[in-house]
């Protein structure tokens, strides 16, 4: 059964407030981490590393933290894997 229209008004705007406090959440690090796995999503922590000049460990450490901010997924395996943002915001 549908929600009422005013409860999925409601649903709507606590949604898009909560992705607002994890944007706020994020690093500047972070969201560059984000923009490459939008614009790569295969990208491995050790290529974001050559892009980025960032030390790999240090990437790795963001990706966990992402994953655990519920803003990352990662699908598939080690070497035929991708990444999945999960919430749609532009972070460029």
């Amino acid at each position: 059964m549908p929600l009422p229209y005013v409860a999925n008004d409601v649903v709507k705007d606590v949604v898009k407030d909560v992705v607002k406090d994890v944007v706020k959440e994020l690093t500047e690090r972070q969201r560059v981490i984000i923009k490459l796995i939008q614009d790569n999503p295969t990208l491995s922590a050790g290529e974001m590393s050559q892009k980025t000049g960032m030390v790999t460990r240090t990437i790795q450490r963001d990706l966990a933290t992402l994953q655990r901010k519920g803003v990352l997924v990662r699908e598939g395996g080690r070497k035929d894997g991708q990444w999945i943002v999960l919430l749609k915001h532009s972070y460029a």
